[in-house]
């Protein structure tokens, strides 16, 4: 395995003024109640969370990809990993018809993220902390990281999709560079590996200098046939978030 420090990120999200937290929960009243022809989302806090909502700064948003759901191991373990450490954890699930396509998906979720800030930031407010706010996402959810970085989000991206997948006739990818203002967001955190069809090594290297690369590993993270190195990679991604969010 070739990977970069993962260097401690010391960007947080700015405390909103009292005005601009009763914009940001218009804002996210707006999209709950947005509705999508295809796709479902269901934005719920994790079961297993030790701190309460109102009594903490640390809030993460963990965002599955298609077939990759919360409950997968690199996205499971990631809460499992947080919470203990005094992050609350909500995690985005995704209901799809045959006839979604990648745009309608892109949209949900970027709504799902303008919720989820608007309340993380109210809590952090009541908790009488700065907002510590984070978004993990896997694969799909990687898209919508464009928009989390215009927000001033720290993301970590695990799998992103830099090359297009066949099956999406828009070709969706994250842009490389990104437009601004986006590029000037805290720096993400990439974990992928070379055997990846939708990574490409000099493009992550374009988006951030946190990149942890995974010999021989797919689009799981996992080497087919090889559980020792797969579960090793489970560490190794899992601890790189856990550095990440500091």
């Amino acid at each position: 395995m070739s990977s970069e420090p993962s260097a401690k990120e010391s960007s947080r999200t700015a405390a909103p003024s009292a005005s601009a937290t009763a914009a940001h929960t218009a804002a996210g009243r707006a999209a709950a109640n947005r509705q999508w022809k295809n796709v479902v989302p269901a934005l719920t806090p994790w079961g297993k969370n030790i701190v309460k909502p109102d009594a903490t700064g640390k809030h993460v948003l963990i965002m599955p990809g298609i077939g990759y759901t919360v409950d997968r191991p690199l996205l499971y373990w990631a809460a499992q990993a947080l919470a203990p450490q005094g992050w609350y954890v909500d995690r985005l699930d995704l209901k799809l018809t045959e006839s979604v396509e990648f745009p309608e998906m892109i949209d949900c979720m970027e709504r799902v993220i303008d919720v989820w800030r608007a309340k993380s930031l109210d809590r952090a407010r009541q908790a009488g902390e700065d907002p510590n706010l984070l978004v993990i996402t896997k694969s799909l959810s990687t898209l919508s990281f464009p928009h989390a970085a215009r927000l001033g989000l720290r993301v970590a991206l695990l799998t992103p999709v830099l090359n297009p997948p066949p099956f999406d006739k828009h070709k969706s990818v994250i842009p490389v560079p990104l437009p601004a203002p986006a590029n000037e967001a805290p720096q993400p955190l990439i974990c992928a590996g070379t055997a990846d069809p939708y990574f490409d090594d000099a493009k992550a290297h374009l988006l951030t200098d946190h990149v942890h690369t995974f010999e021989g590993a797919n689009h799981s993270i996992e080497v087919p046939g090889d559980w020792e190195r797969s579960l090793t990679y489970l560490h190794d991604v899992t601890k790189a978030i856990v550095e990440y969010a500091g």
